[in-house]
């Protein structure tokens, strides 16, 4: 008997593809940055969304449409019999998205779209065609909805969170409401499972979550563009002990080699993460894991209690290698604080990784490379290279549309398939030079041989060597603009 409800992480494009969407899908500057076989991770929202539902009573089944290939058609059928199919909405994933409720809708069960897309932008509900969608956190709201529709326990419209389109434009929208108590909140990790869930250089992993939101606004990125006290931008943490617990049941549950933590920004709260890494050290839970932060929200002393309770990755947002590009976009450190951080990590174990985007407002080529040349500097673990896409209502859209580099629409007609994702080159470079750059920057940082070799001194396990030479391969795959890496979470089909 079918699930009453179904959740959906939808593909970024479905299978099958003709040659005109190989040569869109490998020229579209997120697609670059999309998961693929190293890449991919469980979907930790629709678990979080899985428990609370299942904890209603509502029977739930879910499918990823990143770990298991299938066409839209085929997913539609899939979920006949289902009251609710709840799709997670990303910007990237709009005109995926937009192209599957085509195929889904009229099959007996109501589609819902929620996420970080309907949560910036609630009139995508309307423009889907949709009736019903939800801003913010789902946990409460989504279920609720849930309970109107196949129980009619109470009226939509009355659901904070909710968001229902009254014509083809316009929707009525109830403020959202947000979680408190993270506690009460735990992913079903059993709901969603899949081989391909991995890690570049860690391999199969498990993932945590023990905060929700970041105060900062960075000026690309979701958590400028919504309202205040939203939750991309208000933060809340577990309790730290409910947080170790948790750990201790998913090593004891699934043993995993690696836990990677999916918090936005891990160290905002520094007394937060000592009650942390002290729990687990007392509970004698002896595990790998890995988090992200930003740079000036760490120093060297914290970072050692992180190393002694077993993390073994850190990941900044550092962006660019020039300050003044840093300023900019709101992360105010120094190029010395990037220096101590890294040394302190590489003395540590500690695998200290970075995110470098090319397309800073006012950035030149020469800045590109000089970034380049600073993860090479500071020995960089591992390196994620990006080329500046657009969020919508950030600080930097805006400045992109008033300088005629994106139309205001941009989203609109990225979403109907009229125009390829918005991005941003800065000044006179256009997207072919980006895209050079993204790829020789790639080559230069991963195939010199000081790397290698650093790679296999750092080895912790004979298992790490063989892992490291995979990552090695797919990373030198994506520097090919003709057999990419970006293949959507599975190869593309031949």
């Amino acid at each position: 008997m079918p699930a009453e409800v179904i959740l959906v992480n939808p593909a970024y494009a479905f299978p099958p593809f003709t040659e005109a969407d190989r040569r869109a899908i490998r020229d579209d500057p997120f697609i670059m940055d999309l998961p693929s076989d190293p890449f991919l991770y469980p979907p930790m929202g629709l678990l979080s969304m899985a428990g609370a539902l299942k904890r209603a009573g509502f029977s739930v089944d879910g499918i990823d449409c990143n770990a298991t290939r299938m066409t839209m058609e085929q997913l539609a059928r899939r979920c006949e019999g289902a009251k609710v199919v709840g799709i997670q909405l990303l910007v990237a994933n709009t005109r995926s998205v937009y192209q599957l409720v085509k195929h889904m809708q009229g099959r007996g069960y109501e589609i819902v779209i929620g996420g970080p897309w309907p949560s910036v932008e609630p009139e995508v509900v309307a423009k889907m065609g949709l009736r019903y969608g939800i801003s913010g956190e789902g946990e409460i709201a989504f279920t609720r909805l849930c309970d109107a529709l196949i129980h009619g326990k109470e009226k939509p419209e009355d659901i904070p969170g909710i968001i229902i389109a009254e014509d083809s434009e316009r929707v009525y929208t109830k403020q959202p409401e947000l979680l408190t108590n993270l506690n009460d909140w735990l992913p079903d990790r059993d709901f969603m499972r899949s081989p391909l869930y991995r890690q570049p250089f860690k391999g199969r992993i498990e993932v945590a979550l023990g905060s929700r939101g970041c105060p900062y606004n960075c000026i690309f990125c979701y958590c400028s563009s919504p309202s205040p006290n939203s939750m991309f931008n208000r933060s809340r943490w577990m309790d730290a002990d409910a947080l170790v617990r948790d750990l201790s049941d998913t090593l004891k549950n699934y043993r995993p080699r690696y836990i990677e933590f999916l918090d936005e920004t891990f160290t905002v709260n520094r007394k937060w993460v000592k009650e942390v890494c002290q729990g687990i050290v007392e509970a004698g839970i002896k595990f790998e894991w890995g988090a992200k932060t930003r740079m000036d929200l760490l120093d060297p002393d914290l970072l050692e209690s992180m190393a002694r309770a077993g993390c073994t990755k850190v990941g900044f947002g550092l962006e660019s290698g020039v300050y003044d590009h840093r300023k900019t976009m709101r992360k105010d450190f120094g190029n010395d604080k990037v220096k101590e951080l890294f040394d302190a990590a590489n003395r540590l174990n500690v695998d200290p990784a970075c995110t470098i985007i090319f397309g800073h407002p006012d950035e030149s080529e020469d800045d590109m490379w000089t970034s380049v040349e600073m993860v090479k500097s500071v020995d960089a673990a591992y390196v994620e290279f990006h080329i500046m896409v657009l969020i919508p209502k950030t600080t930097l859209y805006y400045r992109a549309v008033k300088e005629g580099k994106v139309m205001p629409d941009a989203f609109d007609r990225f979403m109907r398939g009229e125009a390829g994702y918005p991005e941003y080159a800065p000044g006179d470079l256009t997207p072919a030079d980006m895209r050079r750059i993204h790829r020789d920057a790639i080559k230069d940082f991963y195939l010199r041989p000081g790397y290698i070799a650093r790679q296999a001194r750092r080895a912790r396990r004979p298992g790490d060597l063989l892992q490291y030479a995979r990552a090695a391969l797919s990373i030198f795959e994506k520097s090919s603009m003709a057999e990419p890496i970006w293949r959507l979470g599975r190869a593309l089909p031949q």
